[in-house]
């Protein structure tokens, strides 16, 4: 081990970074980590960056929602930014056995604060739409944007400052700072989960709304009683949109919740078994990589299930060719 893994050494994985062997069977398991991070990286950084900008050029959406799904897609940009290429270059350095020092600690400081804001930021989508369904004429006079952008501005520079000050007073990880902040994580990891339960039994009840609504008005139109002027023909359109929202929030809450679950097992099963080579070696690598893989597939479940927002990214995106088009043809001229 070269004079250069020192301060690793000093800190909290020194005892990994000194026991590290590498088998054939970690070689090809880390390859694969390192392939996979290669891919997702960049497209969690294309993907949520063209949200992002959708968002910003289109003043029709600049709703409550869309400034949570902005700031949440804020840190899924930091993950495949940051967190993931310094990611992949530590994983690489421990396969070529030339442990990168800078590597594994940009990982480490901005691994927890992404992964734990984006929980953060998941929390606050869950509890507008539950304040939306539950509390609907509250929500439409107390829940203004200058309001949400001050939650948001809240969250970031509070966890953010919270790293900050336990990284520089800290700097072994294990005694201060990573069992706090897993609390703090774990806590709002569950907090989702139950947002999220009492979210799915009120869409389940406004569906059955819903469906009889629809039903009771099929039948006064075949019995002749509904007249030309139009009343009782739809179901409320907030309530519809309120609804199809809950909807969108429990499918991002849920596939966030199936990514990040491994690695919250992952850090109990550490915590019980005796086995540090095999959880830092191989099974963390895979549970991280799994964890990374929600900052990727986020900008695709905005785009299915957000009718407006797909809208206008495939409008940004014909602009885009349009203008490429345009530039090729005076360059043939």
């Amino acid at each position: 081990m070269n004079s250069s893994v020192k301060f690793c050494v000093d800190s909290t994985l020194s005892t990994e970074l000194a026991r590290f062997k590498l088998s054939p069977s970690v070689h090809h398991i880390l390859l694969g980590v390192c392939i996979a991070n290669g891919i997702l990286s960049p497209a969690a950084v294309l993907g949520n960056g063209l949200v992002l900008a959708v968002i910003l050029k289109f003043p029709s959406l600049h709703t409550n929602s869309n400034i949570l799904i902005f700031s949440l897609a804020a840190t899924d940009i930091l993950v495949g930014l940051v967190v993931q290429p310094s990611f992949v270059a530590y994983i690489a350095s421990k396969i070529k056995l030339d442990f990168s020092c800078e590597a594994l600690m940009s990982y480490l400081f901005t691994e927890i604060f992404c992964l734990g804001l984006s929980i953060f930021m998941l929390c606050l989508v869950c509890c507008d739409r539950y304040f939306a369904i539950m509390f609907p004429y509250k929500y439409l006079t107390r829940a203004t944007k200058t309001r949400a952008i001050k939650i948001v501005a809240v969250c970031w520079g509070t966890w953010f400052a919270f790293n900050v000050i336990c990284r520089a007073l800290r700097v072994k990880n294990d005694e201060f700072f990573s069992p706090i902040a897993s609390v703090v994580i774990a806590a709002s990891f569950i907090l989702n989960i139950i947002l999220n339960f009492k979210i799915f039994r009120v869409v389940r009840l406004h569906k059955r709304q819903i469906l009889a609504h629809k039903q009771a008005m099929f039948e006064f139109k075949t019995r002749g009683k509904l007249e030309g002027s139009g009343q009782g023909k739809d179901v409320p359109r907030a309530r519809l949109h309120d609804t199809r929202l809950a909807i969108t929030v429990l499918l991002i809450s849920g596939v966030l919740i199936l990514c990040y679950l491994p690695l919250m097992l992952t850090s109990v099963a550490d915590m019980i078994a005796d086995e540090d080579d095999l959880f830092d070696h191989l099974i963390y690598p895979l549970a991280e990589t799994v964890a990374f893989l929600n900052s990727s597939l986020n900008p695709f479940l905005y785009c299915l299930r957000f009718r407006e927002l797909r809208s206008k990214i495939g409008q940004v995106l014909r602009m885009t060719s349009g203008s490429e088009n345009n530039l090729r043809h005076v360059d043939v001229r």
